[in-house]
Parts: C-alpha cells; sequence; structure tokens
C-alpha cells in the first residue's frame, strides 16, 4: 500500500475499525459536527460528548458502536474504547469491526498458498456483497497482501493476476504499480512495464475525465511518480527515445517537478550523450540541497564532460551559496511563539530528562518511530545537523521514539540507533498503561513524523516542521536556519 508524497509522513492517528484509506465524501453530518465541536472545547464539552457516545451504546447498529468507540479514542478514554471492541465483537459476529480484525490472519501468514487459503475463507465468511459499497478496500489491501506473497516465493502469473483482480477503481493503480515496484526489485522489468503502463493511464483519466468519482485525488497523485518508475524501466532495457517521451510527461505533471524525476531525466540524456543539458537537471537539484550521493557523481560526471576535470568542488559550492539565505528566508515567515509543554522521559540508558532541566538552551526535538520510514530516510540528515552543532553547549538535540508498535519498542530502537552508529540521545514516549496514549507527542498535537520542534532558550516553540522531503544539505539548512531564527529572536 505504498503512497507517493513529494513530503514524506507516516501518520499515528488511528481509527477503530475503519477502512485504511481515508476517501473523498461528503462534509461530515450535522449530528457528527456536533460530536467534533465538542471534541474541540472544554472538559464540561468532553463530558457533554461523553453523555451523547453513551447515548449511542444503545443503539442497534454497529456503525453507531463504532463512531462512539473512534470518539472515546480520541478522548483518551483507552478502557472504555477496549471494553466496546469487545461487546461489538459479541453483538455484531458478522459485522465490520469483526470483519476487519479477522483479516489480520491474512496478513500474518508469511506462505502464499496458506495466505491464499485464509483470504479465501475469509471473503467466504465475510462476502463483499454484505457491507456499504464504499467499504470494499479492506478486500482489496487482502488481494494485494496475497499478490505480494506470491511475488516473493516466484510466482510472476499468480502476482499479476491479483494485481489485475483489484476492485475498487480508485486503488487499481496502486495495485497496479506496487507489483510492478517488487517486479523491478526482483530485477523482472519486462514484467513491470505493462503493468505501469496500465496504472499511467488509470491515473491520466482520474486527472482528466474522471475527476468527480469516488477517491479520484488519490488515484490522480501517484501520475508523476508512475511515470518515473516506466521510465525507469526504459532506461533498464536501454529504450532511451522512448524514455525522454515519458520523462518529459513526468516533468510536466507537476510544479515544482521532484528531485527524482529530475535525476531520472538527467541519467537518460547522459546516455543520449546531452551532457550539458544533464547538467543543468543536476545543478537545479545540488542548488535546492537535494543532492544524494549517487546525484552528486553523476553531477561531477558531467561537469567533467562540460567543463573539464577542475573545479567541480568550487562549481558544487557555488550552487549551494544561496541555499542557506533561501531557507531562512522561508522558515522566517512560518516562526511562531507557543509555550512548549513539559515534559520528564526516560533515555535508552535509563536516565531521566525533563524540558524544564534544559532551559537556556535551543531544544531541537524530533519525533519519530523505528517504523517509520520517512524518520529513518531523515537521520543521515539529522546526524550532519547534529554534528555541525557539536561544540554548542547552547544547543540540544533530543529524539523522542513515540506511538509504539512493539511491546519491545525500547529495544528495537535501541537496536536501530546501535546498528547505525547514530550519536543521538533518543527519549521513549511511550504508551500509558491506563489511556493508551503517548502523551508527550499527544500534548505536542502531532499528526504525523517526523516532526521536529524547535523551542528557544526560554522554553517557547519557535518552529514546528513535519516530514522530510529528501536531500541532506537542504535538511541541515532547515535546521539550522530554525536554530539561529530561534536564537536571534
Amino acid at each position: 500500500m505504498k503512497k507517493r508524497f513529494y513530503l514524506l509522513v507516516c501518520s499515528g492517528l488511528l481509527a477503530v475499525a475503519a477502512p485504511a484509506l481515508a476517501q473523498q465524501g461528503p462534509q461530515p453530518d450535522p449530528v457528527t459536527a456536533g460530536y467534533n465541536k465538542l471534541l474541540a472545547g472544554d472538559s464540561a464539552a468532553h463530558l457533554e460528548l461523553e453523555g451523547k457516545l453513551y447515548a449511542l451504546l444503545q443503539s442497534k447498529a454497529e456503525k453507531d458502536w463504532l463512531t462512539a468507540a473512534n470518539y472515546f479514542y480520541r478522548l483518551k478514554k483507552a478502557k472504555t474504547v477496549d471494553s466496546i471492541q469487545a461487546a461489538v465483537a459479541k453483538r455484531f459476529p458478522e459485522g465490520v469491526y469483526v470483519r476487519n480484525t479477522a483479516v489480520q490472519q491474512v496478513y500474518d501468514e508469511k506462505d502464499p498458498v496458506k495466505k491464499e487459503a485464509l483470504k479465501d475463507a475469509w471473503m467466504a465468511r465475510f462476502p463483499p456483497a454484505r457491507y456499504d459499497n464504499n467499504d470494499h478496500i479492506v478486500y482489496d489491501y487482502a488481494r494485494n497482501a496475497v499478490g505480494m506473497a506470491y511475488l516473493d516465493a516466484g510466482n510472476v502469473a499468480k502476482g499479476i493476476a491479483y494485481a489485475d483482480s483489484i476492485a475498487s477503481p480508485f486503488w487499481k493503480g496502486q495495485g497496479w504499480v506496487g507489483t510492478a515496484e517488487r517486479l523491478m526489485k526482483l530485477g523482472n522489468y519486462a514484467a513491470a512495464k505493462p503493468l505501469l503502463k496500465k496504472a499511467i493511464e488509470d491515473a491520466w483519466s482520474f486527472r482528466t475525465t474522471r475527476k468527480a468519482e469516488m477517491g479520484a485525488s488519490f488515484a490522480a497523485i501517484g501520475y508523476p511518480g508512475y511515470l518515473a518508475d516506466y521510465v525507469n524501466c526504459l532506461y533498464h532495457d536501454k529504450e532511451y527515445d522512448s524514455a525522454l517521451v515519458y520523462i518529459q510527461r513526468a516533468l510536466e505533471a507537476e510544479n515544482p517537478p521532484r528531485p527524482q524525476v529530475q535525476e531520472m531525466y538527467a541519467r537518460v540524456l547522459m546516455e543520449k550523450g546531452d551532457y550539458p543539458k544533464a547538467m543543468g537537471f543536476l545543478s537545479d537539484i545540488a542548488a535546492k540541497g537535494k543532492l544524494d550521493s549517487l546525484s552528486k557523481a553523476e553531477l561531477a560526471t558531467v561537469y567533467a564532460k562540460v567543463r573539464g576535470g577542475s573545479g567541480f568542488d568550487a562549481y558544487l559550492d557555488s550552487l549551494k551559496a544561496g541555499l542557506n539565505d533561501r531557507v531562512r528566508e522561508e522558515m522566517a515567515k512560518t516562526i511562531i511563539n507557543e509555550a512548549a509543554p513539559g515534559f520528564t522521559l526516560k533515555d535508552l540508558n535509563g536516565k531521566t530528562v525533563t524540558l524544564a532541566s534544559l532551559k537556556g538552551k535551543t531544544v531541537v526535538l524530533d519525533f519519530w518511530a523505528t517504523w517509520c520510514g520517512p524518520c529513518k530516510a531523515s537521520f543521515p540528515a539529522m546526524q550532519k545537523a547534529q554534528e555541525k552543532y557539536k561544540n554548542d553547549p547552547n544547543v540540544k538535540f533530543l529524539f523522542v521514539h513515540t506511538w509504539e508498535k512493539s511491546a519491545k519498542a525500547t529495544a528495537e530502537a535501541r537496536k536501530f540507533i546501535t546498528d547505525h552508529h547514530y550519536p543521538f540521545q533518543v527519549l521513549m514516549d511511550l504508551k500509558d498503561a491506563d489511556t493508551g496514549e503517548n502523551k508527550v507527542v499527544s500534548s505536542y498535537k502531532v499528526n504525523g513524523i517526523p516532526t521536529k520542534f524547535i523551542i528557544d532558550k526560554n522554553g517557547n516553540i519557535r518552529f514546528r516542521f513535519t516530514g522530510f522531503s529528501g536531500g541532506e544539505d537542504a535538511a541541515v539548512a532547515e535546521v539550522s536556519a530554525m536554530i539561529s531564527l530561534a536564537q536571534s529572536n
């Protein structure tokens, strides 16, 4: 279920027995709008909301029970949610909650044949026709899981058949692309290409003639990435002329284009011998601070072709010369001034750390989790940022692990940090035993990770920044700009 975001974020918001994908739909009805208003209110409003939720539990409809559970979860009443879920399982044994819980056994099984049998048995017990048509994505997720298992076992035909079996119109493209990317990873570009072509055509239709359909914006958003994947296949097969046609479409599909598209365009141009134009694309990426080790090496290659072998380091520095000033100017527009919630947490060594003890220092607070890909992708850049301030006693970096998905979260965090030799001080924001809430991340009102906060010497939040857009130079410039502005304002 891979999604493409220009800015990569992991969500920590949980839903109770809800589809994993939020679909386009109508605005909340008056009753739901009323619940939301009370939820946003004070303690008296919360008590009123609880009364309304308990009244819902007199209903004979499962959806009302699930609505109550969802709002109790948002009220941080974990034990109440557990009780409601247990009651729902008994009252509605063939309902949505039991169905969505039962499918987990399909995901847990590794063997493709057994996985398929479990999926078939699950679908026989919970036939799609029994449920709302807008709630069928859960079946596509199960089909996709089985298809991927077959691909990993070497059964390409079965994997492709499952990709073609996706029923939800808005998710067909994702089914094809997920399968194609797995095939590419396995080196089977020939099988990936037709799937990507179908995904491209499908996404294009949602961008043009099918905009009014449910989930259209989700179905259309992958279009540039699908094109880039297809170009990758063409590049692998040395079909450079065709690759130029499709990479041009990817370049025109969004403004500004993502660096990955520019990188692929440059690689195709290099194969065609157009080094000056390739140098232009790679230089633009460098100026934005988005070069990685491969694209930096490619820029060095085309520089040598165009300008000769000497002077590359000076050229690269000149491209990045204005980066810090540009980033600082942009960050200055986002400065805030809010009291930072206090916290007391233990680090991986059992040492207690409080925010109050750091007053007088500029604190960089980075919320992350071992299961969060964008969080981990940002760490090399964060290591560089921390290294930059290693001799500054007035700047402190703290990495707060939160939203754990395992009872062994502390051990998993320690292993990850140790294995990658990160010199980070990691604090553990573990779930409260009574409420099930990760209290620190909740107090900072974080909705996605990685999220960074820059807290000034007076204990006020001056910046918050969510996601990771790639590019170590850009990320270091962003953190540096936020620290500098927090210190000077």
